[in-house]
C-alpha cells in the first residue's frame, strides 16, 4: 500500500508541476504518458502471470522453480521493454498521432517521448523483481526502492521544470528529464539491494536461464493470455483516450488530472488486493483451498466498505481537487464532474478489480479472466463511449459514464465465477 501511495503522489505531484505549465504541456505530457502506461500494463501482465507460479511455488517451498519463473519474467519483459524503447526514440509521431491533431500537443509529446524512451528498458526489468519479490512475501525491499525513486523523481522535477536548486528551468521537458534519472537510479539499486540484502532472488543470472522447454510452455500457458489481457486492455483504455482526446484539448487535459487523483483513490485498495493475492496463491499452492474462499469474502467485504467511504469523500471534495490546478474555468468544469462520476462507481471498480486480480489470477484461471476483462471492454464499454462521443456529441463526463458500462458486466461475470467455483487451479501440484 506505501509502495502504491508513493508511486501515486509522485504521479500527482508531477502532474500538479506540470499543470502549472498550461493546458497544451499537461496535455502533450499525458499522451506521452500514454506509452508507458501500455508498457506498465504489459509488464504488468508478464509479472502478474509469473507471480501466480511463483506464489504457489513459494507455498510448496520449491525455490529452484522460483529462480526460473524469474528468468521467464526477464526474458520477456526485456523483450517487450526493447519494442517499446523503439517506437518511442525512432516513431514517435506515429504512436501520439492516434490520440490527437493537435499538432503543438504532439511536437511536445514527441520531445518528451525521445527521452523518457531510453528507460523503457530497464523498468521492464525493475517491476520484474518487485513482483517475484512481493510474491515471495519481501513486500518491503520494493517499497523502499520504488519510494526512493518517486522521491528522486519528485525533486528533479521541481527542479527541472521550474529553474529551481541551480538548474534550468526546462518546463515539460525537465519533467521528462527527471523521470529518465529516476528510473535509472531505481534500477541501479534494486538490482545491488537484491545481491546485497541476499535476497531470495540473489542467485547468478545463468541460474536462472536453467528453464527447459515443458517449464517454458508450463508458464507461458499462463503469462501469455494475462499479458494479452493486459495489452488489450491498455489498447482500450488508450482507445477511450483517444475519443476522448478527439472531443477537444480540454478533455484530454481534464482526464489526466481524473487519473492522477483517480490512481491515489486506488492506493489502499490495490494494497488489499496485492496483499490478498499473494496469501490466496500460497494458500492454493499449500492445498489449503477453503482458505482462499474465505479470504477472498472477507477481502471483498473490505474492499466495498472502504469504496464507499473514498468515493463519498470524493464526490464532495472535488471543486477542491480542480481548485489545485491551473486550467481554464472549461477544463476544470470537466475535472470536477470526472471526480463525481469516478466517486459514484469507485465501489465497482474496485471490486472488479479485486475479483479479477486476487481470486481469477492468483487461483490460475487467467483465460477467464482475460475473455471477461477484455471482452466487457471491446463489447461493451469502447462502443458505448464511441456512440457517446461521436453520435451524440455528449461532454466527456457523460463519455466516461458510458464507458463504465463494462464494469457492471464484469462485476455479474465475476460473481458467478466465484460460485461456480471453477477458478481453482493447482498450477504447482505434481
Amino acid at each position: 500500500m506505501l509502495q502504491s501511495l508513493f508511486a501515486v503522489l509522485g504521479s500527482i505531484i508531477t502532474t500538479l508541476m506540470t499543470g502549472q505549465l498550461g493546458d497544451v504541456p499537461l496535455a502533450a505530457a499525458g499522451l506521452a504518458n500514454q506509452m508507458y502506461f501500455i508498457l506498465s500494463l504489459a509488464q504488468f501482465g508478464i509479472g502478474s502471470g509469473s507471480s501466480i507460479f511463483t506464489a504457489q511455488y513459494w507455498g510448496k517451498n520449491d525455490k529452484e522453480s522460483i529462480y526460473k519463473v524469474m528468468g521467464v519474467c526477464l526474458m520477456l519483459g526485456i523483450l517487450i521493454g526493447l519494442v517499446f524503447m523503439s517506437v518511442a526514440v525512432f516513431i514517435p509521431q506515429i504512436f501520439l498521432d492516434i490520440f490527437t491533431s493537435d499538432q503543438e500537443v504532439i511536437g511536445l509529446g514527441i520531445k518528451v517521448l525521445k527521452i523518457v524512451g531510453f528507460s523503457f528498458l530497464l523498468t521492464p526489468i525493475t517491476n520484474s523483481y518487485y513482483m517475484v519479490l512481493r510474491s515471495t512475501g519481501n513486500v518491503r525491499l520494493p517499497m523502499v526502492v520504488s519510494s526512493s525513486s518517486v522521491i528522486m523523481n519528485s525533486i528533479l522535477g521541481y527542479a527541472l521544470i521550474f529553474g529551481k536548486l541551480g538548474a534550468p528551468a526546462l518546463g515539460v521537458m525537465g519533467a521528462a528529464y527527471a523521470n529518465l534519472i529516476a528510473r535509472m537510479l531505481e534500477f541501479a539499486l534494486i538490482l545491488w539491494m537484491v545481491y546485497y540484502l541476499k535476497t531470495p532472488l540473489a542467485v547468478k543470472p545463468s541460474h536462472m536461464i536453467t528453464f527447459d522447454k515443458v517449464f517454458l510452455k508450463k508458464i507461458l500457458d499462463r503469462v501469455l493470455p494475462v499479458t494479452m489481457n493486459e495489452l488489450l486492455w491498455a489498447v482500450g483504455i488508450s482507445a477511450y483516450s483517444a475519443i476522448y482526446a478527439h472531443i477537444n484539448t480540454e478533455s484530454i487535459a481534464a482526464m489526466n488530472i481524473r487519473a492522477s487523483i483517480e490512481d491515489l483513490m486506488f492506493v489502499p485498495f490495490l494494497g488489499v488486493t496485492h496483499a490478498c493475492a499473494i496469501i490466496i496463491g500460497n494458500a492454493i499452492g499449500s492445498g489449503s483451498e477453503e482458505k482462499s474462499h474465505s479470504y477472498i469474502r472477507q477481502g471483498v467485504r473490505i474492499i466495498f466498505i472502504m469504496a464507499v467511504g473514498l468515493g463519498s469523500l470524493l464526490v464532495f471534495g472535488r471543486n477542491f481537487i480542480a481548485s489545485l490546478y491551473n486550467i481554464t474555468d472549461l477544463t476544470a468544469l470537466y475535472t470536477r464532474n470526472l471526480l463525481f462520476v469516478l466517486g459514484i462507481f469507485l465501489w465497482l471498480r474496485t471490486v472488479n478489480t479485486f475479483y479479477f486480480i486476487a481470486m481469477l489470477r492468483s487461483g490460475g484461471d487467467t483465460r477467464f479472466a482475460y475473455f471477461a476483462d477484455v471482452g466487457s471492454m471491446w463489447l461493451v464499454g469502447v462502443p458505448s463511449a464511441l456512440l457517446g462521443a461521436f453520435v451524440f456529441k455528449l461532454p466527456v463526463y457523460y463519455v466516461y459514464a458510458l464507458a463504465m458500462l463494462d464494469e457492471g458486466v464484469k462485476f455479474f461475470l465475476f460473481i458467478w465465477r466465484y460460485r461456480s467455483n471453477r477458478w481453482i487451479h493447482n498450477l504447482v501440484h505434481d
